[in-house]
């Protein structure tokens, strides 16, 4: 028996948090990564683009899953953010745990959006939605997500800007919490600080991981509850959520974005148990009232993503170390500025996770790049 066809654009940690807690799962994601496949019952490779899945492969590719696992759940992470549409179509094929196309709009369009943080007195940045006379503001990509979409008003001359807003560059430290959500009430799950590639010029904010914060000392912890909490409320938000805010130089809490499914940084915070199944409950309404991560850990957990500077081929000469995720099918060859792998690190100092991190990105990339000519 198959519990759940998990359907993302990476669903690798939710695979591994699903093995995790005793599920069996299908995977559909664009990655089909090696340690993907070890988590689940069977994978299929979807391919994706700027706009999101295409969507009669996704469809078919359900129906076909589901007519032979008709007992399976759909369970839907990252990839929809800008086509929420279609989650009403895979409704129609099997039941679905998912925000609804409703809630997705309501946190994705940015009109609605900061009109309802306005509306709360939640602070954020200033937002356009003409280019006249901004520099040195930001455009991102309406429904985007991970970063490689946000690039500096005067890198880009848009024609049409419907599909793009601007926004005000705030400095500070950029961060994130993982919360999980019932409809009406939120629950944090722990703190992130992100951190941002620098590797191409025309992505100067593509998301490059995230190290977890300690949650004993977090001076804006009540004020960022009272956020989510609201947003909760107003959105209907269900499950692991996220949300990513700036602390800017005066100290305030500045909102960017929420992300309405499971963010990538939770399993960062899965320190002695899986979050799959307390996601799950939470569609029912339930939110734990006590769980393993409001307990203090003392380490900092932190990943990187690597990407690629050029196509890189991925050999069987390539002896992968055990702290490294996201595994690519061997034969496969990642086109540059692709992600290529995820390299992780725990320890006591955040500092130190930073350096291991950089460190083991350069080192994984030397091992992959000396087994270029391998057959």
């Amino acid at each position: 028996m198959v519990d759940y066809l998990i359907i993302a654009r990476s669903a690798r940690a939710l695979a591994a948090s699903a093995k995790r807690a005793g599920y069996k799962v299908i995977v559909a994601d664009c990655f089909a990564d090696e340690d993907t496949r070890s988590f689940s019952e069977s994978v299929y490779l979807l391919q994706y683009h700027s706009d999101g899945f295409i969507a009669e492969e996704l469809i078919t590719l359900t129906r076909k899953v589901i007519s032979n696992k008709p007992d399976a759940i759909l369970l839907i992470g990252t990839g929809f953010e800008s086509t929420p549409e279609l989650l009403g179509r895979l409704a129609e094929i099997a039941p679905i745990l998912s925000n609804s196309k409703e809630s997705i709009f309501s946190i994705k369009d940015p009109v609605n959006f900061f009109g309802m943080l306005d509306k709360n007195s939640i602070r954020h940045p200033e937002v356009f939605f003409k280019s006249d006379n901004l520099k040195k503001h930001l455009v991102k990509r309406i429904g985007g997500s991970g970063g490689e979409h946000v690039i500096w008003s005067d890198q880009i001359n848009l024609e049409d800007s419907s599909a793009y807003y601007f926004q005000e560059f705030i400095s500070g430290m950029v961060s994130s919490v993982v919360f999980l959500a019932n409809g009406t009430h939120a629950k944090i799950v722990g703190f992130n600080q992100q951190l941002h590639s620098e590797e191409f010029a025309d992505m100067p904010f593509l998301y490059l991981g995230a190290i977890t914060l300690d949650q004993e000392n977090i001076e804006n912890r009540k004020i960022i509850e009272n956020i989510i909490n609201t947003i909760t409320k107003e959105t209907g938000l269900k499950g692991l959520c996220g949300l990513d805010y700036i602390i800017d130089e005066a100290g305030n809490v500045v909102v960017l974005e929420v992300n309405p499914r499971p963010p990538a940084t939770f399993e960062l915070h899965e320190v002695k148990e899986s979050l799959f199944e307390t996601h799950i409950d939470c569609f029912d309404g339930k939110l734990p009232a006590s769980h393993d991560h409001d307990e203090v850990d003392q380490e900092h957990r932190g990943y990187a993503i690597l990407y690629a500077k050029e196509n890189m081929l991925i050999s069987h000469e390539i002896n992968w170390p055990n702290w490294v995720k996201d595994i690519p099918a061997y034969g496969n060859v990642v086109p540059a500025k692709f992600p290529v792998c995820s390299v992780h690190a725990k320890e006591i100092s955040l500092d130190k996770v930073k350096t291991i991190l950089f460190n083991r990105l350069k080192q994984i990339e030397s091992m992959i790049v000396a087994t270029q000519n391998a057959a």
